[in-house]
């Protein structure tokens, strides 16, 4: 998924926003600089003008608060997403795992060729499967999802 990965407080955020907050008359300024940022990428992503385009999704990102890797906040393309979907929890994910990155520097990122890494977002976190090679490249990526009994009963008609 193209995807353009920032700190949070480059554009004035501080990456714990609510999607309200986030999308409230106060942070209008953030909003516009974030748009500002998705309108310059689209070409150097060779993606073209994407002001009608619904990429690339926007990954606002800062230091995990609750032990995962990294916390994000996404904008599909201008709406905040209320938590964070699939590519852009793996995306975040993949991206603390590219040296240099602003994600890699932020994140916490475990050992070994095979790394799960918590996503921290606005209503709980989403856990990452990445698996490398020997020269670091992401060769595998997953989602951990987990099931819970919802309820247990009988039905009588």
């Amino acid at each position: 998924m193209p995807c353009v990965v920032f700190n949070a407080e480059d554009v004035g955020a501080t990456g714990y926003e609510s999607r309200e907050q986030l999308e409230s008359d106060a942070l209008a300024a953030v909003r516009e600089k974030v748009e500002a940022i998705r309108l310059a990428a689209g070409p150097l992503m060779n993606l073209g003008d994407v002001t009608d385009k619904t990429v690339p999704k926007m990954t606002l990102i800062a230091p995990p608060r609750d032990g995962g890797a990294l916390t994000a906040r996404v904008f599909i393309p201008h709406r905040a997403h209320a938590s964070i979907g699939v590519l852009g929890a793996v995306t975040a994910a993949t991206a603390c795992l590219i040296p240099g990155s602003q994600a890699a520097q932020l994140a916490n990122v475990p050992q070994g060729s095979k790394k799960t890494l918590s996503i921290e977002h606005p209503t709980g976190e989403m856990s990452c499967v990445l698996e490398v090679d020997e020269a670091g490249q992401v060769v595998s990526s997953a989602i951990l999802r987990t099931a819970r009994k919802l309820m247990d009963g009988i039905v009588y008609v």
